[in-house]
């Protein structure tokens, strides 16, 4: 049965990799948690809900259950957790002083790697951990959506179950899909218009408003037009009421509420116009 299962997923690989022997690549050691280390650069903030993981792992605590941490033995020769945050503190508020481990060897850009793959495979890892992660590990699109972020002054740091402030989003997967479609400076562009339109704005940087916008800054400047007429659009623009009434159009004649959305912003921008946009 097993065999089975196995010759069916190695037939679904398009090519199989050269798997090192484990004893290689790989080291299983007790380790003392004073040891290891948290690398905030693509570790993930414990939140309300990872608060509540590790209570429970605190109250039910067993060996069989705990496993063994990943670890990373950095350039510099310390020990970064790359899988088992949650367990590690867990283990620290018992007083545990040596823990399970199975150890390699990376760079920090390996272990952001290897972060994002395994949460990937295994759990849903929140974007703003993956996008985190991403730059760490070096991704060129995820450093480009951050370098344009800082230099607009938008935060990406929005607790969990919090709603978004002004110049905060959390729309970072959407960033990098949008930077994928269109030039940087289209994308920057639409979310500058946008804060300078509802500066004071709760919830305004949402995918569903980036994704809207972008795509109208984009048809306008291909088309040569100017943008005030857009930015006084976007003032007067509910991306609520919007977003209702692009899932409405779904529901009457399907298609996709980003999308729709993105038809009604430019109906906005076409009114009363005789050349109308696309």
């Amino acid at each position: 049965m097993q065999e089975d299962m196995a010759d069916t997923a190695r037939g679904k690989v398009k090519s199989l990799p050269t798997v090192p022997k484990a004893e290689d690549g790989l080291d299983l050691r007790f380790v003392p948690l004073e040891d290891i280390v948290i690398d905030q650069a693509y570790q993930r903030r414990i939140s309300r809900g990872g608060m509540s993981r590790i209570t429970k792992i605190i109250s039910g605590f067993d060996w069989s259950r705990f496993g063994a941490l990943t670890l990373s033995e950095g350039d510099d020769g310390r020990l970064y957790v790359v899988d088992g945050q949650h367990r590690m503190v867990a283990a620290r508020a018992l007083r545990i002083t040596i823990v399970p481990a199975v150890i390699t060897r990376n760079t920090q850009a390996g272990q952001a790697s290897d972060f994002v793959a395994i949460n990937t495979v295994r759990t849903t890892v929140a974007s703003i951990d993956s996008f985190r992660a991403r730059i760490a590990s070096g991704d060129a699109t995820a450093k480009a959506v951050q370098q344009m972020l800082d230099q607009l002054n938008i935060s990406t740091d929005v607790p969990a179950g919090a709603s978004i402030g002004p110049r905060e989003t959390r729309a970072v997967s959407l960033l990098e899909k949008m930077l994928n479609r269109h030039e940087q400076g289209i994308v920057f562009t639409a979310l500058e218009m946008m804060i300078d339109a509802q500066p004071h704005q709760k919830n305004l940087l949402t995918a569903f408003a980036i994704g809207v916008t972008v795509p109208v800054v984009a048809k306008m400047i291909a088309a040569g037009r100017d943008l005030d007429r857009l930015a006084t659009i976007l003032e007067e623009t509910d991306f609520d009421t919007l977003k209702e009434e692009a899932a409405q159009l779904v529901k009457l004649t399907g298609g996709q509420t980003q999308g729709r959305g993105t038809e009604l912003l430019l109906q906005k921008v076409n009114k009363g116009l005789r050349e109308r946009l696309g």
